[in-house]
């Protein structure tokens, strides 16, 4: 690992991760604006074609084992943009995206439920802990009436 400090090696990767932090935070006011702009249905074309796009030279390097698993994942992933897309149309946008934040609490419990993994608070304090600090995170940023954030 790169010895902390000013060094390029070791800030890049953790600018990359605030400059990637920043783009998820413009997700949901943005796609507010698009869904004015254009019918929900337009802009989550026009936001899963520029994905396909960027992505699209790194096809040929995907296992062939996992093409088929990929295709789910890009088919649920879709499923859910289009849904948060027809959400933003009358929903205000703070609220879906704490909705949207639920996944943190979401994934561990179907994994404990459907994989059979042993995620209580004995056994995986982390992940409970780390999905409660972001739901209050998203809960005081989204949700806040008092600070002006609801709705946006």
């Amino acid at each position: 690992a790169p010895a902390p400090g000013l060094s390029l090696p070791y800030l890049w990767p953790r600018g990359l991760l605030l400059f990637s932090s920043v783009l998820y935070g413009t997700n949901f006011p943005l796609g507010r604006i698009m869904n004015e702009a254009l019918p929900p249905s337009a802009a989550t074309s026009a936001r899963l074609l520029l994905a396909a796009a960027a992505l699209s030279p790194f096809l040929p390097r995907l296992a062939p084992e996992l093409r088929l698993q990929a295709m789910r994942c890009g088919c649920f992933t879709a499923l859910g943009y289009v849904t948060q897309s027809a959400a933003l149309v009358d929903t205000p946008a703070a609220t879906v995206a704490f909705l949207g934040a639920l996944t943190v609490v979401v994934c561990p419990a179907l994994a404990a439920a459907v994989d059979g993994r042993r995620l209580g608070l004995r056994e995986a304090p982390q992940v409970w802990l780390s999905a409660g600090l972001a739901l209050a995170g998203v809960g005081v940023l989204e949700l806040a009436d008092g600070l002006g954030a609801a709705g946006w």
